[in-house]
């Protein structure tokens, strides 16, 4: 009694135990179901085993009994009087007709004690076999007693295919041996009666002599025929017993384990046996046992889940009573000692305990603040923290920066951090709201804003924020017709001003002329810096003309200004170009380019001025297509639309030597020839001509290089700009060029003009004298034009000197002219340099010029610039031929 109530009380305290038990007694009601079930499978599969072996049993114990009557019919017939007088084919009627159509049956036949044939029922040559040798002949001639005798498988020697001999002895009056007389039965006769049984999937039908000899199987295979099969489990059952069942675990034919039921077939000495693969008697018990299992297996396991759960659970809630006394413990000393603001709340917002950390924070003491809700604290232009999705426990946390009032009225920027705490039942109890003072990252936040949007140095917009003005003073005008102005202000004199007293003077006047444009403007217009002494101006809602008014006042107050600067003063004034922003105007690319076309516009008519953009103004028109043109010429390189020409440059003394100048031509893209005087100045004045210089380097250096060996080479002379020889990386350039083309350096000849030379005297002494330092030449073009030119030839040595046309031009009519040239001629060749004589346009010139000793001419009397790749291709055929 004792232990069973110990048992009840240890089962009650552990669930698992509980579970484990009934675990085991369902597992073990369903190993027994799962038994019972095989049984009833062996049982039922036994059954339908029975049924066929005893069906096909059946059958061909009546085919032999009507065989063995056959035979016995014809020994009958044979043993008859007056048999033996008949003639032979009255003979054969007699034993053959009513049999000799019977199916199956391959031959009907009887032979003497020799083993000849006496009679046979499809062949009419006794001679054709001897049976003397075949075991059912010897069988009866050595055993009167054997009676119905069945032979093992035999293959005909005729043609009749396997069959089995079934036969019976024949005696003379006296009792001697004088015969046998058998049936042959087809094989087929088996196979087909075997394969129409239901076997299943590797199932097997077997008929066996009694002296364990196979006589026929199903699957057939006709190596097997008369093979022992006394190894066969069956044989540990009959012949004790004429039928039964078993099962074998192996066959001696294939090795499949099999459910075997055998019978003897009726009084003969064979038996027939059907054998099912187990895995086919098995199979629906087999998923059936799967199903259980599985189902027993989830449901144990579930049982098991469910009191592990339920443990857990039962240590959960004593764990979790124990820590909510530890944590009440904590959060009073948390509360206490937390360095953030932290206050908690009740549902409906008001305050019912806060931390010494909020109250330095806020600057209220904790009993002022329990007389208050946190609504209270929030700035009058804000809204209130929205706790909703928090109450209605769609999220767990809620962050968001918000802007609140301390005591004394001042503003604090906090990030508040509100969660929800819950009571045991799980219903929303109060609030933790948690407040961190952001004040200072707020502050940086709008510095990094303000920056942004921003000049740094003079306090206005940038070109950023100032061009998203613009795109909405645009966008205004579409919506709504009004029209604005844009000016574009470029002041005249900062280069100046940074040159001579430094950028640290630039960068004060910049700050000075920013803070007092806002006086000269209305309230509303949008000022911004564009880029170093670029300014930009929107005036809102104002007409062109009123605009222009308003900027010649600006300008006016501009160039009064006189900016001091160590004890110097400098004068300041202003180019304006305005624009008006109407509803049709593009994009504020395109405003912004009218205004600076207008603004360059007042620089080329005199600067300090106000110049309006109108689509008829001349001037303007004609440098916004300049602009367009520049802006096609970085297209024009990329799509392959630069093309060189050449003109010849002939030595006077031998007018055979190649020598060309190279020019340049830009193609729009039908195709037509944009002439050097539109496109060249619009690359110099946009940073674009250093580009072409290197395009026409490469370009014509590849065709050199493509030519041959430097004896066929011509000489080539390549026009370098102010940029390229102010670029300090252009030599090397150039060098790169030289050793990819395999060019020699001396086939080249770079043109400069004393302009180029005089804007960046020093780089240029630097690039010119690495050029030659390579063993190119260098000429000075247009030599003459300049009161400088003399002073550049000491300055700079050079190989040749090109005469500016206009003296060569009228030399024949003109005597100044002429003692010019001769005086230039004459220096050069002092300084060892060759001189060439430009615009030789007539057979005078180019031999008064060859009289005088100059070296070169060039000009339309000698040749007409045409294409550098059809010269270079003439040059070629020369070459070879």
């Amino acid at each position: 009694m004792t232990s069973i109530s110990w048992s009840k009380n240890l089962l009650a305290r552990n669930p698992v135990l509980n579970v484990l038990v009934l675990a085991a007694v369902f597992n073990l009601f369903c190993a027994a179901l799962v038994y019972d079930e095989r049984r009833n499978a062996f049982d039922q599969a036994k059954a339908a085993s029975s049924n066929l072996v005893a069906s096909v049993s059946r059958d061909i114990s009546r085919n032999i009994e009507i065989i063995d009557l056959t035979i016995q019919k014809l020994s009958e017939r044979i043993n008859q009087p007056g048999f033996n007088q008949l003639g032979p084919d009255l003979q054969r009627q007699l034993l053959f007709d009513q049999v000799a159509t019977a199916q199956y049956f391959a031959a009907l036949a009887v032979v003497d004690e020799s083993g000849r044939l006496r009679y046979h029922s499809r062949f009419t040559d006794l001679d054709i076999i001897n049976v003397a040798k075949q075991d059912y002949f010897t069988a009866h001639r050595d055993r009167p007693d054997a009676g119905l005798y069945v032979s093992l498988p035999i293959k005909s020697p005729v043609g009749l295919g396997w069959g089995l001999v079934f036969s019976r002895r024949l005696s003379h009056p006296d009792g001697r041996f004088a015969g046998v007389a058998y049936v042959g039965l087809s094989l087929d006769y088996f196979t087909d009666l075997f394969s129409r049984m239901d076997l299943g999937p590797k199932g097997s039908m077997s008929l066996m002599r009694t002296d364990k000899k196979l006589l026929v199987r199903e699957p057939f295979n006709e190596k097997q025929l008369g093979t022992d099969v006394s190894a066969a489990e069956l044989y540990r059952y009959y012949p004790k017993q004429r039928s039964g069942s078993y099962e074998a675990t192996t066959s001696p034919l294939d090795g499949i384990p099999r459910l075997y039921t055998f019978n003897q077939v009726g009084e003969f000495p064979m038996t027939i046996s059907v054998g099912r693969s187990l895995q086919d008697v098995y199979a629906a018990w087999w998923r059936r046992a799967l199903t259980i299992s599985g189902i027993v297996l989830a449901l144990t396991g579930a049982m098991i889940a469910l009191a592990l759960s339920l443990r857990r659970e039962f240590r959960r809630r004593r764990a979790a009573h124990q820590e909510a006394l530890h944590n009440e413990a904590l959060f009073r000393g948390a509360m206490k000692g937390a360095g953030i603001g932290t206050a908690l709340l009740r549902l409906d917002g008001t305050v019912f305990k806060v931390n010494p950390a909020f109250c330095r924070l806020f600057g209220f003491s904790e009993r002022e603040m329990l007389s208050k809700s946190a609504a209270d604290l929030v700035h009058p232009s804000d809204d209130l923290p929205d706790n909703g999705a928090l109450l209605r426990g769609e999220i767990d946390l809620e962050e968001s920066e918000h802007r609140l009032l301390r005591k004394d009225g001042t503003d604090v920027w906090v990030l508040r951090s509100a969660s929800l705490l819950r009571d045991e039942a799980g219903q929303p109890a109060f609030l933790i709201v948690q407040f961190q003072d952001i004040t200072a990252r707020r502050q940086a936040e709008e510095q990094l804003r303000y920056n942004a949007t921003h000049d740094e140095l003079t306090g206005l917009l940038n070109r950023s924020a100032f061009e998203q003005k613009l795109e909405q003073a645009l966008a205004e005008s579409r919506d709504t017709g009004i029209k604005h102005a844009l000016a574009f202000v470029d002041l005249d004199r900062l280069k100046m001003i940074n040159d001579s007293a430094g950028h640290v003077a630039g960068d004060a006047l910049l700050r000075g002329v920013a803070g007092a444009l806002p006086r000269f403007l209305r309230e509303g217009d949008v000022i911004g810096r564009l880029g170093g002494d670029e300014f930009g101006i929107i005036l809102l809602g104002c007409s062109l003309d009123d605009a222009k008014a308003i900027l010649e006042d600006l300008n006016a107050a501009a160039s009064a200004i006189q900016f001091p600067w160590d004890d110097r003063s400098y004068s300041v004034g202003a180019s304006i170009g305005v624009t008006e922003i109407t509803p049709g105007s593009r994009s504020p690319s395109a405003v912004l380019a009218q205004a600076d076309v207008a603004c360059l516009t007042a620089k080329m008519t005199g600067r300090n001025r106000v110049s309006i953009y109108r689509p008829e103004q001349s001037e303007a028109v004609d440098r916004h297509r300049e602009i367009a043109v520049a802006a096609g010429i970085k297209q024009a390189i990329e799509e392959g639309r630069l093309r060189l020409f050449a003109q010849r440059i002939v030595a006077c003394a031998d007018p055979t030597q190649d020598r060309y100048e190279i020019l340049v031509r830009m193609l729009d893209r039908d195709g037509t020839v944009i002439p050097p005087s539109v496109f060249i100045p619009a690359a110099e004045r946009y940073d674009l001509i250093g580009a072409i210089d290197r395009w026409v380097v490469r370009e014509a250096l590849t065709f050199l290089g493509r030519a041959g060996g430097l004896g066929q080479h011509p000489q080539i002379h390549l026009n370098l700009s102010a940029a390229s020889i102010g670029d300090a990386s252009f030599a090397t350039y150039v060098l790169e060029v030289l050793e990819d083309t395999g060019v020699a350096p001396e086939t080249v000849v770079f043109e400069i003009t004393e302009t180029a030379v005089v804007s960046n005297m020093a780089v240029a002494a630097t690039t010119v004298g690495r050029l030659r330092e390579m063993g190119c030449q260098v000429a000075l073009d247009d030599f003459g034009v300049g009161l400088s030119s003399f002073n550049y030839l000491r300055q700079f040595p050079v190989d040749m000197v090109k005469i500016d046309g206009s003296f060569i031009h009228n030399m024949t009519t003109n005597a100044v002219d002429r003692y010019i040239v001769k005086s230039i001629h004459q220096i050069a060749k002092e300084l060892g340099a060759q001189t060439v004589a430009e615009f030789v346009e007539d057979q005078a010139t180019f031999e008064l010029v060859s009289s005088m000793g100059i070296t070169f001419a060039q000009g339309y009397a000698i040749h007409r610039p045409e294409p550098f790749d059809e010269i270079m291709a003439d040059h070629e055929i020369r070459a070879e031929a």
